[in-house]
């Protein structure tokens, strides 16, 4: 006689049936990937903010104090002029020199509102007026030329000569220090005529032809090296 199967040992064939066709599909197959999360993408680095460029001030030039203007310097009281010396008539008038020898550097002569004059300069000597002594006396006619002799004649109706001690146009050498006129004849009077007579041994000499009698004088030193005749008539 077959025993027929009970109803709980059919319920246990079908549950063994069951777990082992589970098992023989899902032999072959890897369980399934946890999928990997995405990589987060990495920020791109948010570059500093700019600060904002600040506009440089403007340096104001401290305007520079107006300069103050200095004050004159007192002004000193002027020294008077010397007075000019009297008019010498019919005798003769001198000055020392300040150097033993004084090299010319020009001449003149000339008439002016009734008054003749004439001008010698001189080379300076360091920071000295050099200008050598001076002598000028009446004179008549003949003149000669120093050292020749040789006759000189001026015209004029009164004469002067005037002699510097220690006044020449030559250097030690002998070459000129001066290269202008020694002779003139001016417009007007009461200078008629000037003429060199000699430059001889540092010694110059000059002679005045006039129109009429001489009075003169020697204008006082001004601190350069010249010295001036003044010649008026009678």
């Amino acid at each position: 006689m077959r025993c027929r199967p009970t109803s709980a040992v059919l319920r246990a064939i079908v549950h063994a049936a069951v777990a082992a066709s589970l098992v023989l599909a899902g032999g072959g197959c890897a369980s399934p990937a946890t999928p990997t999360p995405a990589a987060t993408p990495t920020p791109a680095a948010t570059p500093p903010a700019e600060s904002p460029t600040v506009a440089p001030t403007p340096a104001h030039a401290t305007p520079a104090p107006a300069a103050t203007a200095t004050p004159p310097a007192p002004t000193s009281v002027p020294t008077p002029a010397a007075s000019l010396p009297a008019l010498v008539c019919g005798k003769a008038v001198q000055r020392a020199g300040t150097v033993p020898i004084a090299r010319m550097s020009g001449m003149d002569a000339a008439n002016e509102a009734q008054a003749g004059r004439i001008t010698f300069t001189f080379r300076p000597s360091g920071n000295v007026a050099a200008v050598p002594k001076i002598t000028v006396r009446p004179a008549r006619p003949p003149f000669t030329l120093d050292p020749s002799g040789l006759p000189l004649a001026v015209r004029g109706d009164a004469f002067l000569q005037i002699v510097l001690e220690g006044g020449t146009a030559l250097d030690d050498q002998m070459n000129p220090t001066y290269d202008g006129p020694f002779d003139f004849a001016p417009a007007g009077s009461p200078i008629v005529e000037v003429k060199r007579a000699g430059d001889f041994e540092a010694v110059s000499t000059f002679i005045v032809g006039l129109s009429g009698a001489p009075c003169v004088r020697i204008l006082p030193p001004d601190g350069q090296s010249r010295l001036v005749v003044e010649v008026h008539v009678q």
